[in-house]
């Protein structure tokens, strides 16, 4: 995910990186409650992206009604994703789906940001 492409990437201080992989983290628990995306502490989001698209691949070649639930807790567009599953390019799912996971992340991070600060 670039930065230019997405303006609230510019907004992300390293605590912002932190609340997006708790997100993360909490919307991948499994039946068993432990996390596909633990909590680490990465430093980068360009880390967390590429860890990110590790587990989304696997989730895509071996446990796909997972990565459907998945997808639902995050509340990502069902729009967005059927472009993505219905477009051409297949080979960078994985990558867009991060993109869109992060994205409606930076949503939710912001929205909670302004509603503590009374702008809502």
């Amino acid at each position: 995910m670039n930065r230019k492409n997405n303006p609230h990437m510019n907004e992300l201080n390293n605590e912002d990186i932190k609340s997006l992989q708790k997100f993360v983290s909490k919307d991948f628990i499994k039946d068993d409650q432990s996390s596909l995306i633990p909590n680490n502490d990465f430093e980068k989001l360009e880390e967390f992206k590429k860890y990110l698209i590790e587990q989304l691949t696997d989730l895509l070649e071996n446990n796909f009604n997972s990565l459907v639930n998945i997808l639902y807790r995050i509340d990502i567009s069902e729009q967005k994703l059927a472009e993505l599953f219905g477009g051409r390019n297949r080979e960078n799912i994985p990558e867009k789906l991060a993109e869109l996971i992060i994205e409606r992340q930076i949503q939710k991070i912001n929205f909670r940001k302004q509603y503590r600060e009374g702008k809502l």
